[in-house]
């Protein structure tokens, strides 16, 4: 979920994956493993052409996939910071993650269309919303998510204070 930042003239939502959170996905990753070594390497096969063995290297592939997405969510899970700041009259973008370059986007506030809340409807749960900032260009920007329709549209608020 996002975190808002007030200072003076500035404005910040940041959503940031801890390392906490990327070691456990890093350590859950680890534990499909087992799988493989004890259905693949362990066992002294006889033959690879029967029934057990199929099944086994089944078992060993997905466990294998399901690591591999585990390895993905700690290594690429961005981070993202939206920081709106009057005095310089900019909005500044920036994403990052450990295998991933940071990247920032310095944009003038005169280039900004408009900021809008944006909710997201899931099947299991309560919706959820984030503000996306369109250019003139159109180009977009979409904010971490909110838990509630106030919170985005309170922050919403703030953002067109400083915009003018």
């Amino acid at each position: 979920m996002s975190t808002v930042t007030e200072r003076e003239k500035n404005l910040e939502i940041r959503e940031h994956m801890a390392w906490g959170r990327r070691a456990f996905f890093l350590l859950l990753g680890l534990f499909p493993l087992i799988a493989p070594y004890e259905l693949l390497l362990q066992p002294d096969w006889t033959s690879f052409a029967n029934f057990f063995f199929l099944i086994s290297l089944a078992i060993s592939l997905g466990a294998i996939f399901l690591s591999g997405f585990l390895f993905f969510i700690a290594f690429a899970g961005l981070s993202t910071l939206l920081r709106f700041d009057a005095t310089a009259r900019t909005f500044t973008y920036i994403h990052y993650a450990p295998i991933v370059p940071i990247r920032r986007e310095l944009i003038a506030f005169d280039t900004i269309k408009n900021v809008k809340v944006e909710k997201h409807d899931w099947t299991d749960g309560a919706p959820t919303y984030s503000l996306r900032v369109h250019l003139d260009d159109e180009r977009t920007y979409k904010s971490a998510s909110f838990s509630t329709q106030n919170e985005a549209r309170s922050t919403l608020e703030k953002i067109e204070d400083l915009l003018g």
